[in-house]
């Protein structure tokens, strides 16, 4: 792979790595996602292409936790394209040369090139451009440009809006499907440049689909005929190249559900095939609104590494999945760039992606909450339906809600999920101070889940405390164990926070907090009833190691060999010991305690922080993407700079080095999240809590300087850091904000300051 500033490259064609690098080099806008995959490709499960659309999703093959399953459904391949030299067709993948494929994250366009011969030796120098428009977001665009370099006698070009696909079904470390993915579409409405289909999802969701092509024969203009079936349509051109002619095709798609709030689906195709449109403003207009995002998200790094590219790649990948336009819909844990773990949401979201949005982008931030205010009566239902009070949020949702994970697979433990969305709508409301999200709805969630937690815990009247029985803890090596630090924290926060957050909330908006005390049926001795269990509930610790327990049996349990447990990159449960061994061993999949240290830096010492880092660390698998950076995050803390640079780059080169062995199902959005927290948390050293903005740098040796912004109490702030000094300039707004560097508070007004440190 190849680093450049602002793209990402690779000038190699590997067949066996063509899966992958079709998910590394994909694009979106948070309406769509469009994996790298080859256009032309006619013959291969790359023929089915790789779309996704936010909160589509199709009928699922297993048995969930409540009914049968869904999964995110592969779209119709609108950017298919036959393209035939001399009757023999292109392919993509045989008698090519030169190869290369680039993502430019400055301009969203990922572009291919590469020369074809025909049997008889003449060759053809192919190039390929997209976009999924951050203007429009219902629009794609994309470009084919063909260069004879020796004479062609006939060349042909269909560009289709084809419906005859399946589900992709790539299968972890396999290079193709063990056996064909489903077609989701019941019926097809087929018409001259348009398509609709509808899906055999429980609402029937009708997708429409419409494309303007424009094609030139060495600049000037050429006229197409129409093709339809019944499952394809889409405008096909011929022409015959002499040596260096070139023909151009571009194409504009449109694309709008019954899942699209307020829009009329036929009126808007109707619109967009009336009035012609053009490539290059579309492209234009792509380029600046995604410049706009930049200005905030960018982080500039001085070094003489590939790091920027890297951690601007990461960076690109939220930007393209975030779904601003609608507030009902979660960010799935591989987006919208495969189909693993069928597109369903889990705590990730919050816990990983949101951070970047919190600090760069709050209102995107804000919709994705909003999505769990949307479903909130569906973990009402799922708590109800567990015997329990309140809301429970399930593990794995779809995009009403709905608990997806299989049967039989642990769901009814992996409980702190409820207190991870408590923790972040806490997160955003300290760092928005959105009184009027919390009064609306972030408050109903705060109690509701405050409520879940009260049913869930237990009390043993011989230690006078509560615990959280039979639970998974971010730790799923676990088939289930006692009071999980990391979920019991997490259940604290959430009951504690009530009063706090209620307290506010009644000293700013007194009426208001009436009405909502009323709407929640909330009252002052169930208020005290959640700092009754916050106040007695066990947190497992080791007085002597001054150190918090994962859980109650971890200290007793058998030590594990890591090397002959993961002798390879492999998983351990794929290779040498099942699920239910794990139990016995002192053995964490993913950062679990490290966690909860990352999440509540203010609430340990630094020993106590170091005595975490050194006990788990060695005891970590690493065996979920999640793992690597609150690795990097706390030893970046605690002054451990290699470490958390070796961290870093574990994380932030992840899917690019295919470190998990399954990037072919999609990247990990969850990772890209978390590279980005060791950059801004880790080595900027950057935190808030109550009311301050906290740095302390901690900038790798390969780094000489970093620059960034972030979103603090509604004004944006330029932080840019070096070896020795901290310069902080806000940008815009009225309101002094106060910086502590050091144990030594600043105040932050119209001037830039730079501080020592």
């Amino acid at each position: 792979m190849l680093y450049s500033d602002w793209t990402l490259s690779n000038n190699e064609y590997d067949p066996k790595e063509r899966q992958a690098r079709d998910a590394l080099f994909s694009t979106g806008n948070g309406y769509f996602g469009i994996r790298g995959f080859f256009e032309e490709d006619n013959e291969t499960i790359g023929a089915n292409g790789g779309i996704y659309m936010t909160g589509v999703f199709g009928m699922g093959s297993y048995d969930a936790w409540e009914g049968k399953s869904s999964e995110l459904c592969n779209l119709p391949n609108v950017l298919r394209v036959c393209i035939s030299c001399n009757d023999e067709d292109i392919d993509g993948f045989s008698s090519i040369s030169d190869f290369s494929q680039s993502l430019d994250m400055k301009k969203g366009v990922y572009a291919r090139r590469y020369l074809w011969k025909t049997s008889d030796g003449r060759r053809l120098e192919l190039c390929f451009e997209r976009f999924a428009s951050m203007h429009d977001i219902h629009r794609i665009g994309q470009r084919i440009t063909i260069k004879a370099l020796d004479k062609i006698d006939n060349l042909s070009v269909a560009a289709l809006l084809d419906s005859d696909v399946t589900n992709l079904n790539l299968s972890s470390g396999e290079p193709f499907p063990i056996q064909p993915g489903r077609n989701h579409f019941i019926s097809r409405n087929v018409r001259t440049n348009a398509l609709s289909v509808t899906l055999d999802d429980p609402d029937s969701t009708v997708l429409n689909f419409a494309q303007q092509t424009f094609a030139y024969l060495n600049g000037k203009a050429v006229t197409g005929r129409i093709t339809t079936n019944s499952k394809a349509c889409g405008t096909a051109y011929t022409c015959s190249l002499n040596q260096n002619e070139v023909f151009t095709l571009e194409k504009i798609i449109f694309a709008v559900t019954s899942l699209d709030e307020s829009l009329n689906p036929e009126q808007e195709i109707e619109d967009f095939l009336s009035k012609p449109a053009s490539y290059e403003q579309e492209l234009a207009r792509h380029c600046s609104a995604l410049s706009d995002k930049w200005r905030v998200a960018d982080i500039e790094i001085d070094t003489n590494t590939t790091d920027l590219t890297i951690v601007r790649y990461n960076i690109y990948q939220l930007l393209c999945v975030c779904p601003e336009h609608t507030d009902r819909f979660g960010i799935g844990a591989r987006g919208l760039t495969g189909e693993m773990y069928e597109g369903c949401v889990f705590w990730d979201n919050e816990i990983f992606v949101l951070p970047f949005f919190l600090y760069t982008n709050p209102s995107a931030a804000r919709k994705q909450l909003m999505f769990r205010y949307h479903t909130l009566d569906a973990a009402r239902r799922h708590a109800k339906n567990n015997w329990f009070e309140g809301a429970m949020y399930p593990w794995q949702v779809d995009r009403k809600g709905v608990e997806q994970t299989p049967v039989n697979c642990g769901a009814f433990y992996a409980i702190h999920i409820t207190g991870d969305i408590a923790f972040t709508i806490c997160r955003y409301w300290e760092l928005t101070q959105d009184d009027e999200f919390m009064l609306s709805y972030g408050a109903e969630i705060l109690y509701e889940t405050a409520r879940f937690w009260v049913s869930r815990c237990d009390y043993n009247s011989f230690d006078g405390k509560y615990h959280i029985l039979s639970v998974r803890g971010p730790n799923e090596y676990d088939v289930y164990v006692n009071d999980n630090a990391f979920t019991n924290m997490m259940a604290v926060y959430n009951l504690k926070s009530v009063n706090s957050v209620f307290k506010k909330l009644k000293e700013r908006h007194p009426d208001e907090f009436d009405k909502l005390f009323k709407r929640l049926g909330a009252s002052h001795e169930e208020i005290s009833k959640f700092c009754e269990v916050a106040d007695k509930l066990n947190i497992p610790y080791n007085a002597q190691m001054d150190l918090y327990l994962e859980d109650d049996t971890y200290l007793i349990r058998r030590k594990l060999d890591l090397k002959r447990a993961k002798p390879t990159k492999k998983r351990i449960i794929d290779s040498t010991l099942p699920y239910e061994a794990l139990p016995l061993y002192q053995v964490t999949k993913q950062a679990d305690t490290v966690l909860l240290c990352c999440l509540f830096p203010h609430l340990f010492t630094k020993r106590q922080k170091e005595n975490v880092y050194k006990f788990y660390e060695p005891r970590t698998a690493h065996d979920s993407s999640l793992s690597y950076s609150p690795h990097g995050i706390l030893a970046a803390d605690i002054g451990l700079h290699e470490e958390a640079y070796r961290y870093f780059k574990e994380s932030a080169y992840l899917d690019v080095n295919d470190l998990q062995l399954n990037t072919i199902n999609g990247l990990h959005f969850a990772n890209f999240g978390g590279t980005w927290q060791i950059v801004f948390h880790g080595f900027a050293g950057i935190s808030a809590s109550n009311g301050k903005l906290y740095i302390k740098p901690a900038l790798p040796t390969q780094w000489n300087r970093i620059s960034l912004h972030c979103l603090f109490l509604k004004q944006t702030v330029k932080i840019t850091i070096d070896k020795s000094s901290i310069a902080v300039k806000r940008l815009d707004g009225d309101t002094p904000l106060t910086v502590c560097v050091n144990n030594q508070d600043y105040l932050i007004d119209d001037k830039p300051l730079t501080i020592d440190y």
